[in-house]
C-alpha cells in the first residue's frame, strides 16, 4: 500500500471520528460549564493583551536602537569633520543657494501644423494605439510598449516574422518621431 493511500485513509478515519463527535453532541465544549468557558475567554483576552504589549515594547526598543545607531553615525561623521545635515533641516542662514535647475523642455513649435496634416496626425496616433490628442508622455509609454511587443530581436528564428517586425518597428519609430516633433518641438536630449 502506498504512503499517499495510507494518508488518505488516516484522514478519512479522523474526519469520521470528528463527525461522529459533532453529531452526538459530545465534544470538548459540551464537557464545560458556561463559567468555565467565560474564564477561558478571559484568560485568552489577557494573554492577547500581554502579547500586544510585548510586541509594542519590542517595536519601541527596535526604534530606539535604530535611533541610537543613527545618532552614533552622525556623531562619527561629525568627528571626521563632516557637518551633520539631514534632509529635513534647512541650510543655515547666509549659506549660498544652489543655482536653479535647468529645464530640459523645449517650447512647443511656433508654427502651426499645415491644414491637411490633421489626417496625418490621426494616422500617427492610430499607429501608436493612443487616442487622438494624447499627450507626449502617453505617446512615449505606448511606443515603448509596442516596441517591447514587436521588436525584431524577438523573431530571430523566423526570417519572415523578423522582416515584418523590422518594418513594423520602423513605422512605429517614424510615427513616434513625427509626434515628438509635433508635441514637443523636437527631440528631447
Amino acid at each position: 500500500m502506498s504512503i499517499s493511500k495510507r494518508l488518505i485513509d488516516l484522514a478519512k478515519a479522523n474526519l469520521n471520528a470528528l463527525l461522529d463527535k459533532a453529531a452526538g453532541g459530545e465534544g470538548p465544549l459540551a464537557d464545560h460549564s458556561d463559567e468555565d468557558l467565560e474564564a477561558e475567554l478571559a484568560r485568552r483576552r489577557q494573554r492577547r493583551l500581554r502579547e500586544n504589549e510585548e510586541r509594542r515594547d519590542r517595536e519601541a526598543a527596535e526604534r530606539a536602537a535604530r535611533q541610537r545607531a543613527a545618532d552614533r553615525a552622525a556623531a562619527q561623521k561629525n568627528a571626521r569633520g563632516v557637518p551633520p545635515q539631514s534632509p529635513r533641516t534647512p541650510p543655515p542662514r547666509g549659506a549660498p543657494k544652489p543655482p536653479p535647475r535647468q529645464q530640459a523642455r523645449r517650447p512647443p513649435p511656433s508654427t502651426p501644423a499645415p491644414p491637411g496634416s490633421e489626417r496625418r496626425l490621426r494616422e500617427l496616433y492610430a499607429s501608436l494605439e493612443v487616442p487622438y490628442g494624447a499627450g507626449f508622455d502617453e505617446v512615449k509609454k505606448s511606443f515603448r510598449r509596442l516596441m517591447r511587443k514587436y521588436h525584431p530581436d524577438l523573431h530571430v528564428g523566423n526570417p519572415a516574422m523578423h522582416k515584418t517586425a523590422t518594418q513594423l518597428t520602423m513605422s512605429l519609430t517614424q510615427a513616434y518621431n513625427e509626434l515628438e516633433i509635433h508635441l514637443v518641438g523636437g527631440r528631447r536630449t
